[in-house]
């Protein structure tokens, strides 16, 4: 019969009190990860691919949430699983339960066209399958460029709605109309 013993060697009681006032029960709660990929599907389809290089997982919060603080890409699918878009920014919160998404600082949205969104700000509904914002936003088309404050657009920007919207638009001149 083999008996093991361990015994702390070098182990003070002063370090042992010490190394539990580290980790706090709420920090134990906090789920964390490193180079993370989420795919988001909606009845068997793929609709999303979320690619982060960290994030913290809280599920005890009201509402659960993943913070997501070191940069993260989205790409959107098509039911043909060709990408609609992609979504780049600095920062995000994913909302599990709803898989909303807040996406802040330096938005990024691309689509298949080459169509271009920048806003500091924006939110996805899931359920809805749209973007959202209330802050300045820049839309860049070919050679035209507008500029709003508030956004609301589907997700490959075949629909986009632009509140408070400035900006020159390329009009052929037989859409002009009539001058007196």
């Amino acid at each position: 019969m083999t008996c093991l013993a361990l015994i702390p060697a070098g182990c003070k009681e002063d370090s042992i009190s010490q190394s539990n006032k580290m980790v706090t029960k709420e920090e134990m709660l906090i789920d964390r990860a490193d180079s993370v990929t989420v795919i988001l599907s909606k009845e068997g389809h793929t609709k999303a691919r979320l690619r982060t290089k960290e994030f913290i997982q809280n599920e005890e919060a009201k509402p659960p949430y993943l913070d997501m603080n070191k940069g993260l890409k989205v790409e959107f699918y098509n039911d043909s699983m060709k990408v609609e878009s992609v979504l780049t920014a600095k920062t995000a919160r994913f909302y599990t339960q709803s898989s909303n998404i807040l996406v802040q600082d330096s938005v990024l949205v691309v689509n298949d066209k080459g169509e271009q969104l920048k806003t500091q700000q924006m939110v996805w509904n899931n359920d809805l399958q749209k973007f959202y914002t209330q802050k300045p936003v820049q839309i860049i088309r070919g050679s035209s460029i507008t500029y709003g404050t508030g956004l609301e657009a589907n997700r490959d920007f075949s629909w986009i709605r632009i509140f408070n919207q400035t900006g020159t638009i390329p009009v052929e001149k037989d859409q002009m109309p009539p001058t007196e």
